[in-house]
């Protein structure tokens, strides 16, 4: 990985999985954040948060205006990767025993429907919904327990950033091995619920996928949107002043 506006990203698609399986084939632990606009921002303005994402096993980019102005200042391609493709990705593969914790109970049952239905193992799976709290209120040493006992190799946390990379943080000297992803509102995606559905490929094609959520969700979206773009010229200034130095 190399760093981008403070913080570390891998571009390289093969290289960001080849770093993932091998963190799950040494059964070790590690972790990965999904690096948007919204976790950029919350980066700038909360040094403890940034250690968070920078301590991380690897990072995937998930903000296209992110990828394009990396692109426009080090004149060199470079693409994401989205945290509901890398669930999408995983969840369909046999081998893995898989975690999913936080979002709803509701989603939880959803999402098992859904498994069944595809024909994934589902006894690979275990689900553990939360309840809603501050992040410096949880039990990690006893969710710890929980997870370390079922021993598995992905570990999907479901609570919306900044919360979820605050709640990794706290978890993770607990955990035995494993491999967890900050991974949002992946669930919901998956399920292509009514109000976290995903755009349609075409608007994802042409790396519009935020304004298709903006109209979905305008004042949530909104507020993150208008908290990262505040922060450009800042960032174009400073990524600027980095690569000339």
């Amino acid at each position: 990985m190399q760093k981008y506006f403070n913080i570390f990203l891998e571009f390289d698609h093969k290289e960001l999985i080849n770093i993932i399986n091998k963190t799950i084939d040494n059964k070790v632990k590690g972790y990965v954040c999904v690096v948007d606009g919204n976790v950029l921002a919350h980066s700038y303005k909360n040094s403890n948060y940034r250690d968070i994402i920078n301590g991380a096993t690897v990072n995937t980019c998930d903000g296209n205006s992110i990828a394009m102005i990396a692109e426009h200042i080090h004149k060199r391609k470079f693409s994401t990767y989205s945290g509901p493709d890398i669930f999408a990705n995983y969840v369909k593969q046999g081998g893995y025993k898989q975690y999913f914790i936080g979002n709803t109970e509701e989603n939880h049952v959803q999402l098992r429907r859904r498994f069944r239905k595809l024909n994934f193992n589902i006894d690979q799976f275990r689900f553990e919904a939360l309840p809603f709290r501050d992040v410096d209120d949880f039990d990690y040493k006893s969710i710890a327990e929980h997870i370390n006992e079922f021993s598995p190799d992905i570990i999907w946390v479901s609570l919306g950033a900044p919360k979820q990379e605050y709640f990794i943080g706290k978890l993770f000297p607990y955990i035995d091995k494993g491999i967890l992803f900050a991974i949002g509102a992946a669930f919901n995606l998956y399920l292509d619920d009514d109000k976290y559905s995903r755009a349609p490929f075409w608007v994802r094609k042409i790396h519009l996928e935020w304004v298709y959520r903006l109209i979905k969700e305008p004042v949530r979206v909104g507020r993150r949107a208008w908290n990262y773009a505040i922060l450009i010229p800042r960032m174009i200034i400073e990524e600027k002043r980095k690569r000339d130095a």
